[in-house]
Order: C-alpha cells, then structure tokens, then sequence
C-alpha cells in the first residue's frame, strides 16, 4: 500500500504552471513537517515537496499561501534524472490526493 498522511505548514505562495498539450493545471510546494525526537527532546523539520493536479492544484493556488497550515493524504512517487553533468539524481514527491485546511484564514485587513 502507498499511502502517505502528512500535517505542515506551506513554504511559499504557491503558482499555478501548466503543462502538456492539453494544458494540464499543477502546482508544486514544499510542506515544511515537524518530527519530534525523543531521544533529544528537540524538533526538527522535514521539508517535503507535494504536487497536486487539476482542480487540487486550483483551489490550492487560490486559497493558500505561505505558512498556512494543511493536512494532506497522498502517495509516493520515486523518479530520477541526469544532470547537466550527466550525473544521475533522484526525486520523491508526494502526489497529493485529498487535503483539508488545518488553520483558519487570516483575517484580511
């Protein structure tokens, strides 16, 4: 089973980008997650990069921005690539599924 339940905070505003011949919508953002280590009873901070699709992909770019808080449910997709070096590099990305927003919108003055 490939499942993936995430809670963080957005790092950056996000931006709706297009690709493909039929102009598929996406988005892709990290998900800055705290991990609790008890060994040394400090936090620290995974940076995961999230993508989302289609309709996913424009509420996400609407509604949030940088720091807001979600909730995301998806899946691992592993993938690799040469550089300009032609040194091989490999990419995890959590293909997001379903979310819920966590915070409440700040209030706009």
């Amino acid at each position: 089973m490939n499942r993936v339940y995430l809670i963080g905070r957005v790092t950056r505003d996000l931006e709706l980008q297009y690709f493909g011949i039929e102009e598929r919508k996406y988005v892709k953002f990290s998900l800055a997650v705290d991990e609790y280590k008890s060994i040394t009873k400090e936090y620290t901070t995974n940076f995961i990069d999230i993508v989302a699709f289609d309709r996913k992909a424009e509420v996400l770019s609407e509604y949030i921005t940088k720091g807001r808080k979600l909730s995301i449910e998806g899946k691992i997709r592993t993938g690799s690539y040469l550089d300009k070096n032609n040194t091989k590099k490999y990419t995890v990305d959590i293909i997001l599924e379903d979310f819920d927003f966590i915070d409440n919108k700040p209030n706009v003055i």
